[in-house]
């Protein structure tokens, strides 16, 4: 008997160790700086999203009344700070443009409808300036169609992403992309995709999640009221 015991308890220990070793492993893929606070830059254009605009700036401006450690901005995809967002109904004035904002720890790129998507994929500074920007990020994140764009610059080849349902067919068209489809957001590495809208919470959340733990991320869903385990049930069938 003792000799099982032996046996169950060294099995147990040998667990551990592989579980904590799994966790420092995904603690270590990030390298956040830990001198100043985390630069979270999300990157705005006419026509932008509302909520995939807002949605994960909330997310870490709550984060920040727990521990202060995001320093979120926006960035102008132009020279013009002045962006007319979804439905020309607000006005933002973003803090940078991508001629002089600083390098992000996160770079968030939110949605538009396809012709957008379209129009400012073909604006070869805005797309330069993502890829420069990924060279350094901790994590690049993309909401809705906002994946289609990151899908454009060529970032996502070779990772599993996905975007708004009406959008799966375009992102399907990047054939080296493993498309997750009726999944509100996934990770592969450091690229976390949402697939539309109200996943902005979702990705952002997730984020939070990562680099502060569950408990953290899971208060914040609570105070705003959202269910971060929420499934995909609700997509037609095709």
């Amino acid at each position: 008997m003792r000799r099982i015991q032996l046996v169950l308890a060294t099995l147990s220990l040998f667990t551990y160790s592989l579980g904590v070793n799994a966790q420092d492993k995904q603690v270590s893929g990030f390298n956040f700086p830990s001198d100043r606070k985390i630069n979270v830059g999300v990157l705005v254009y006419d026509g932008v999203e509302i909520v995939d605009t807002g949605g994960p700036i909330d997310v870490f401006v709550k984060a920040n009344n727990w521990n202060g450690k995001y320093n979120i901005y926006t960035v102008s995809a132009t020279a013009n700070k002045t962006i007319i967002m979804d439905g020309g109904t607000v006005n933002l004035i973003a803090r940078y443009t991508i001629f002089d904002a600083p390098q992000a720890d996160i770079l968030v790129i939110p949605g538009t409808s396809p012709e957008i998507v379209k129009k400012i994929s073909a604006d070869n500074k805005m797309m330069d300036w993502i890829v420069k920007q990924n060279i350094n990020t901790q994590m690049t994140m993309s909401v809705c169609t906002g994946g289609l764009i990151l899908a454009n610059t060529g970032l996502l080849n070779g990772r599993s992403a996905t975007t708004h349902h009406w959008s799966i067919d375009e992102l399907k068209s990047h054939k080296e992309i493993n498309v997750q489809e009726k999944k509100r957001f996934v990770v592969d590495g450091k690229f976390l995709t949402g697939a539309g809208v109200t996943s902005g919470f979702d990705v952002a959340l997730q984020a939070i999640e990562l680099i502060n733990g569950k408990e953290i991320a899971d208060d914040i869903a609570l105070g705003m009221v959202y269910n971060r385990y929420g499934d995909m049930l609700f997509l037609p069938k095709k």
